[in-house]
């Protein structure tokens, strides 16, 4: 039982040790003795976001969800900003698992760890992790509201984060072969390649990482804050069938839970942009549109239903997973 900061020794075997230098716009990065991290990269776009639910992964988990939202505001990611606040029961090897972990995920996406905080404390029964978020626009793309006229797209499919959630808290619920598609689908979390993908394709877009209350409360936030209305339709919205498995056995949709990893676009000529996005290796389809017309509508099994700020089903399931 211990409290209080990590010391030198558990910093340089379970924290600098792991994390490593890759990106040309740091020119100062973590260190014992220095307070603070220098980076050039002009104009920024900062994000944070904390994971305070139980799971694994967490330390890529929390790079995953602070980088998916600086990409969908048009950033690249840079650098991050780590704290990590582990119980007093906890040892440093722990603070090691989570580093190497999130220094994985960096390493995928092409950012690093550049500085943070990491402690014991009897404040919290299991680890927090809090991730900066620090990325430079991507030159010649801007993020626009959606607008009437807009196709509406979804890369990869709904309920992929929930599904990795689950299988975590009902692991007897999927066979041994499923098991192992679900490892695969918990390194399909991040959008930052799907964001760049877009990027790389027109000129402007509105994108929108799907989190909390999953697609359908992504459309509506998407509509709500442009002052427009859209129209989606259930079944032009993939779901993988483990997935679909999963959900039912919890008696949860899959569009209204969270689902990292999938990227929401409203754009002109949506098809013109998924047959550019396959060209690049990442799957999209257009679910909707958006409408001049307030009101959000969702058609599901023949019948039409009006959606209204939506509340994440899984994270209102008794057996709470990772609060994002």
């Amino acid at each position: 039982m211990r409290e209080g900061k990590a010391d030198e020794k558990e910093l340089k075997e379970h924290v600098f040790g792991i994390i490593s230098h890759r990106r040309k716009e740091v020119t100062e990065s973590a260190a014992l003795g220095r307070d603070a991290a220098r980076i050039d990269c002009g104009a920024v776009l900062v994000h944070t976001d904390p994971i305070t639910g139980r799971c694994k992964n967490i330390g890529s988990l929390a790079i995953n969800v602070a980088a998916n939202d600086v990409a969908a505001a048009g950033g690249e990611p840079v650098a991050f900003l780590l704290t990590v606040i582990l119980p007093v029961a906890s040892d440093a090897s722990e603070l090691g698992r989570i580093m190497a972990d999130a220094e994985r995920e960096c390493v995928k996406i092409d950012a690093e760890i550049v500085g943070g905080h990491s402690e014991f404390s009897s404040a919290v029964t299991r680890p927090v992790v809090n991730a900066v978020a620090l990325a430079k626009p991507v030159k010649g793309f801007s993020v626009r509201k959606a607008m009437p006229g807009d196709d509406i797209l979804l890369t990869k499919s709904a309920a992929t984060e929930a599904a990795v959630l689950i299988s975590e808290r009902k692991p007897g619920l999927l066979s041994e072969e499923e098991t192992g598609i679900i490892s695969a689908m918990r390194g399909g979390l991040s959008v930052v390649n799907d964001c760049k993908a877009v990027a790389g394709s027109v000129s402007e877009a509105y994108m929108h990482d799907v989190t909390e209350g999953g697609v359908e409360n992504a459309v509506w936030e998407m509509a709500a804050g442009a002052g427009v209305g859209a129209r989606i339709y259930a079944e032009k919205i993939a779901v993988s069938p483990i997935a679909e498995k999963l959900c039912r056995a919890l008696n949860i949709s899959p569009l209204r839970c969270l689902s990292s990893g999938a990227l929401l676009i409203a754009v002109k000529n949506g098809t013109a942009l998924a047959e550019k996005l396959a060209d690049k290796g990442v799957s999209a389809a257009v679910i909707g549109s958006v409408t001049g017309e307030r009101g959000v509508y969702i058609s599901e099994n023949g019948t039409e239903r009006e959606l209204g700020p939506v509340s994440d089903e899984l994270l209102a399931a008794e057996d709470k997973p990772c609060t994002v």
